[in-house]
């Protein structure tokens, strides 16, 4: 039996591995809140294909140097390690030139989550998966960052647990806020 205190410290050694907390359920959301639901989905979309559309067209401005393919070319077949470290920092140095940092990616959705009417926990979340995708290009075995369908499933993410659509318990049932619209799930299950 594992005692509270072993579980709280496997629990905190989880959360520092995943960011990342998913829950699907069937809401009792009315369809009007449902709508409204999707359209907030949408306008996150929108938003992150605009900023998608910018990294992508930095990144793929940065790629075209000869000097950026040369830097990563003999960054990959050099064996010194105080070679690779002045390679890594002028590969660096580079992608601060073209704009293809995080803080770039961060700031520049900031005008874009308010053209949208997009809240700034959503927006930072969007630019935070963008972000990724940017450093699998850079770093990993990605080729390019794609953007987002119409129609899919609608998807709200936030970075903080409390902020977004935070959860709490009433009557030993689930309820959800996001804004002014709350909302329990369907199935009485604990």
């Amino acid at each position: 039996m594992i005692t509270d205190e072993e579980y709280k410290r496997i629990l905190k050694q989880f959360h520092k591995f995943s960011d990342r907390h998913i829950l699907a359920v069937e809401t009792d959301m009315p369809y009007s809140d449902v709508l409204k639901v999707v359209a907030l989905s949408d306008k996150i979309r929108k938003a992150g294909n605009e900023l998608v559309g910018l990294m992508r067209k930095n990144y793929n401005q940065l790629m075209r140097t000869k000097r950026y393919r040369k830097l990563l070319f003999l960054y990959g077949n050099s064996k010194d390690k105080d070679k690779r470290k002045t390679y890594a920092n002028q590969l660096n140095e580079m992608q601060k030139a073209y704009n293809i940092t995080w803080e770039c990616c961060r700031t520049s959705m900031i005008p874009r989550g308010k053209k949208y009417g997009v809240d700034a926990v959503f927006a930072l979340t969007k630019a935070k998966d963008i972000w990724r995708g940017i450093e699998k290009c850079l770093y990993g075995n990605g080729n390019t960052i794609h953007f987002s369908r119409y129609g899919e499933l609608p998807c709200i993410r936030a970075k903080q647990i409390n902020r977004g659509i935070p959860i709490s318990v009433t009557d030993n049932k689930l309820h959800f806020k996001l804004g002014r619209m709350v909302f329990g799930i369907q199935i009485n299950d604990r």
